[in-house]
């Protein structure tokens, strides 16, 4: 991992989450901003596949949040709602795949896995500050303005 995108990934640490939307299937993560805001914060976009847990079980993942039943899917998306305010922990990519998990408080996890080799994004982090984005899928890591 190079030592740039080891500073980028640390900026990210102990930011706030501010909004989560659930897009599709996809998922988006706020920090210290909301949809629309490009001058500041960072956001987290994870396309399937994703889970979502804690400490003791799996509350939800990609798969589920597959459904085009709207009730359903508002469910779904409240789920998350316990990640507002609180803080992102860690952020880490695993060497071979590229998956990214992050870390919040309170021991909540978020984690992509490789469903296919060959997609071309997995996962995308912008820094609104710096105006760049950090794109992974499972052979590469990029960096794009």
């Amino acid at each position: 991992m190079s030592e740039e995108l080891i500073k980028n990934l640390a900026l990210i640490q102990n930011r706030v989450v501010q909004f989560i939307r659930l897009a599709g299937n996809s998922l988006i993560i706020y920090c210290e901003c909301e949809p629309g805001n490009k001058d500041h914060g960072y956001s987290i976009w994870l396309e399937p596949t994703w889970h979502f847990r804690n400490n003791e079980h799996v509350i939800t993942g990609s798969r589920e949040a597959q459904t085009e039943d709207e009730q359903e899917h508002f469910n779904i998306s409240e789920q998350f709602k316990i990640l507002y305010f609180k803080s992102i922990k860690r952020v880490t990519i695993e060497p071979i795949t590229n998956d990214l998990e992050i870390e919040f408080d309170e021991g909540y996890f978020i984690r992509t896995f490789v469903s296919d080799p060959n997609d071309e994004e997995s996962w995308h982090i912008r820094d609104y500050y710096k105006q760049i984005k950090v794109i992974g899928n499972p052979k590469s890591i990029e960096y794009r303005e």
